[in-house]
């Protein structure tokens, strides 16, 4: 069992346009592709966590759309166990603009091209989370409605 356990937590971006819904996608400077998120810091809260990443390393300005929370659990690297809890966000502002220590490329694609593109498997599990509940919940006449 890993010693170290980290904790981070981020977000699924999503957006409504020209009739589609795209999803805010990152490839780190490691080379894998993903959602935005880092490691909380002091007190933060897991949601203040999530905003700070998420305008680091994209400087996108994110708002939750409530009720979406999902956990996912990895090890990076031996001994060392990562707890990564992610929300659903819909972009209000800021300036997109990827962190180069952190981010090789971020783009925004339909959810199709963006389950293709990431490179591990809980992160298209996560994505599969996020599509169920935008049909479950009806997110996407809300998304469309802005």
């Amino acid at each position: 069992m890993p010693e170290i356990t980290e904790k981070s937590c981020g977000a699924v971006v999503v957006k409504f346009e020209e009739h589609r819904l795209y999803t805010l996608v990152v490839r780190q400077n490691d080379g894998h592709w993903g959602f935005p998120k880092g490691h909380m810091e002091n007190s933060e809260t897991e949601q203040e966590t999530a905003l700070r990443e998420v305008k680091e390393e994209t400087g996108v300005e994110i708002e939750f759309i409530g009720g979406f929370r999902e956990q996912t659990h990895y090890s990076p690297r031996k001994e060392v166990y990562k707890d990564v809890s992610y929300f659903l966000a819909r972009p209000v502002g800021g300036e997109e603009k990827k962190q180069k220590e952190e981010i090789k490329d971020m783009k925004w694609l339909p959810l199709v091209e963006a389950a293709a593109l990431l490179t591990f498997d809980n992160d298209s599990s996560l994505l599969r989370h996020v599509i169920r509940f935008i049909k479950d919940n009806d997110i996407e006449d809300y998304l469309e409605s802005i």
